[in-house]
């Protein structure tokens, strides 16, 4: 029974990634990118507390509210975005997997040498750091040009992939270069470079939610630690509070002994089956609310068409050139969508 609920567990959590993923690549642009990206909201909350000030109704609003709410589940269930959401993690696992069965044993089995490792996982703080300071100085989507979710979410818009590769080609690059690194050595991107990670992990420190290792039921075959994909080493720990922890149980559910791993929140068993399908019908939920205050591509906040003066060809004005028109720069975005949030901060 143990190892049917332990497969059921895996088998859901690949479940809501793969249903996430599909959402970001297919369905995403029917709502506003802007409106799920984690980097955009991630970007505009900075902004919005930094350098335009936030209204009421500015930070309950679109890309903001999705990125507070995932925020609060992640004190709950530690980085469950990352875990159960994240179509980037999500196509970075995939990408790991595929490695793992075509490449000889000597490269699937490489590791990033473990200082080396130690000082690369810093960079993502280093990173939203970064975020902070230039979200409160220039404001808006400043990362746009290097946004790998961007891109991704673009990619079957329905216009040429050629097209949007001419218009963003660093994202591009990035995103292949991101899905490349994983096919070697996994999650690269989530380790060292994602700042919502690193955001996420904070958090994630005061959470309740902790893998906790008996070590006296412990077995010690080390599955726990080769399943972990932050590549934390759980057979070691009694108790993992690490910020790189995903919250995603992959270790509880490889393990072959019966209560030597659990995951409780505070002192209270999950089942590990819910927590996948309740992070994803929280984002889900959040989602949704984002939309209801966001206006779909080419409108205006409130609804409707915008007029002419407000908005130009959101796919072809940048800043600079709404600037000179004397249009609205959309909070420097460097492409403005009319995602409607610069009228709600």
């Amino acid at each position: 029974m143990k190892i049917t609920h332990q497969k059921a567990a895996r088998y859901t959590r690949w479940a809501v990634l793969a249903m996430s993923t599909v959402f970001f690549l297919f369905f995403s642009g029917f709502i506003s990118v802007h409106a799920v990206c984690p980097i955009g909201g991630f970007e505009m909350f900075f902004a919005g507390i930094f350098r335009t000030g936030f209204t009421i109704a500015g930070l309950f609003s679109g890309m903001v509210l999705t990125f507070l709410i995932m925020s609060v589940v992640s004190i709950i269930f530690r980085r469950a975005y990352c875990a159960y959401i994240c179509p980037l993690g999500a196509l970075q696992e995939l990408s790991e997997n595929i490695g793992k069965k075509v490449l000889p044993a000597k490269i699937r089995d490489a590791k990033m040498p473990g200082k080396l490792d130690a000082v690369l996982r810093w960079g993502k703080y280093v990173v939203l750091a970064l975020f902070i300071i230039l979200g409160g100085t220039i404001g808006g989507h400043w990362m746009i040009k290097g946004d790998p979710f961007i891109v991704m979410m673009g990619l079957f818009s329905g216009n040429p992939i050629t097209e949007q590769f001419q218009r963003n080609p660093s994202s591009f690059l990035f995103l292949i270069g991101i899905l490349v690194f994983a096919f070697f050595m996994g999650r690269g991107f989530c380790k060292y470079i994602c700042p919502a990670g690193a955001w996420y992990g904070l958090l994630s420190k005061i959470s309740p939610n902790k893998i906790r290792r008996d070590v006296d039921t412990c077995v010690g075959c080390n599955l726990c630690s080769k399943a972990c994909p932050a590549d934390i080493d759980v057979a070691n720990l009694e108790v993992v509070n690490s910020a790189e922890c995903f919250g995603c149980r992959e270790c509880v559910n490889v393990c072959p002994k019966e209560g030597a791993l659990s995951a409780p929140v505070a002192k209270v068993d999950v089942n590990q089956v819910a927590v996948p399908v309740a992070a994803a019908m929280i984002f889900a939920g959040s989602v949704g609310l984002a939309a209801s205050v966001m206006p779909s591509k080419g409108g205006s906040y409130h609804g409707g068409k915008p007029d002419s003066a407000q908005v130009e060809d959101a796919d072809t004005v940048s800043g600079a050139d709404q600037a000179d028109s004397g249009a609205p720069v959309s909070g420097g975005c460097a492409v403005c969508i009319a995602c409607g949030l610069c009228g709600a901060v």
